[in-house]
């Protein structure tokens, strides 16, 4: 007799957490971005260059002129205010693979870079996903 009045009362508390668990929205996702840029390494800035970098990769610093920078964000906060394009080039250091970043350190200044990164607001780091030069 003990044993099913133990067994129930288990039975009972698992049931009431196991319920108030259900009521409680999920836990938010930490903010992170796709970075999608484009544009060529060189110091140059034309009419179409958006942003003025300062990339950083194998341990030299790169200039970067963007002509095209896109955010794609991902969590469950309100996105927000992009911040205003400032006229002293931005910095940021490329993580990757050495391959990819050994790449990057060799692109000419008339080939166009794509970068896909992941990024994390407030960082000065883009996770480089994916590295396009062209022409090749």
């Amino acid at each position: 007799m003990a044993r099913r009045t133990t067994a129930g009362l288990v039975g009972a508390f698992l049931l009431a957490t196991a319920t108030a668990a259900l009521g409680h929205p999920p836990p938010p996702m930490a903010t992170r971005e796709l970075v999608r840029l484009q544009g060529h390494r060189t110091e140059t800035a034309g009419p179409k260059v958006k942003r003025r970098l300062q990339l950083t990769a194998l341990g030299v610093e790169q200039p970067f002129a963007a002509t095209d920078w896109q955010v794609f964000g991902f969590s469950d906060a309100p996105p927000a205010a992009a911040p205003t394009p400032s006229a002293a080039p931005e910095r940021f250091m490329l993580q990757g693979s050495r391959q990819m970043l050994a790449r990057f350190a060799a692109v000419r200044p008339e080939q166009t870079v794509t970068i896909l990164a992941e990024h994390r607001p407030g960082s000065r780091s883009l996770f480089v996903l994916t590295l396009d030069v062209c022409p090749p």
